[in-house]
């Protein structure tokens, strides 16, 4: 159940970079950024952090969600030029993240 929190919290922040990037909110700020993927993804987040077996558990697979979410989202909606090195960490990371679930 924690790491489906952690891939629910990624989509929300992948969500949101997708909905400034097409809309351009106009979130320039980090710190504004930040405080609003904090809001929108807080309950995913802390739940599963305090139910994870172990923070670095938790972390890893977050990171992991994140960057396959984010090289996902550039390569489908956004049609941005993808590497094979880029695809090489997508494979390692999901590889990383299930081996940490399991």
């Amino acid at each position: 159940m924690w790491w489906i929190l952690q891939i629910i919290g990624c989509l929300g922040v992948g969500g949101i970079q997708v909905v400034n990037r097409v809309y351009g909110i106009g979130v320039t700020s980090w710190v504004v950024y930040t405080l609003i993927s904090m809001t929108v993804t807080y309950f995913a987040f802390s739940k599963s952090f305090s139910i994870a077996p172990s923070f670095f558990g938790a972390w890893f697979v977050g990171q992991s969600a994140m960057g396959i979410i984010g090289l996902l989202v550039a390569f489908l909606v956004f049609k941005d030029a993808v590497s094979p090195t880029q695809w090489i960490g997508l494979v390692l990371s999901l590889v990383g993240g299930y081996l940490l679930i399991k």
